[in-house]
């Protein structure tokens, strides 16, 4: 599962490897979030490679569902996109 943050309130402490946009532990090889590209305001950050779990983070959006198992349902009171969503640029 991915969150997005805003560019702005993003720090990353440690190594990052990375490799056709993808950014990985060096160590362990671990994904840890897609690479930042000019003109992002957000950052995706896999939520399971944080040391401390924002637990209070609710679902806004659902992305790429067309590829979405039949037998898994959407997630309640989240937007639904078949592919990437657009976000607006700050």
């Amino acid at each position: 599962m991915y969150a997005q943050w805003p560019i702005d309130a993003f720090e990353m402490t440690g190594e990052l490897a990375s490799y056709h946009g993808r950014g990985f532990c060096p160590h362990c090889g671990s994904r840890v979030l897609n690479a930042i590209e000019p003109g992002d305001s957000v950052v995706e950050i896999r939520v399971g490679s944080l040391d401390e779990a924002p637990f209070g983070l609710r679902p806004e959006a659902e992305i790429w569902v067309k590829r979405r198992e039949s037998w898994i349902p959407p997630v309640e009171d989240a937007a639904q996109h078949d592919e990437n969503r657009r976000l607006p640029s700050s």
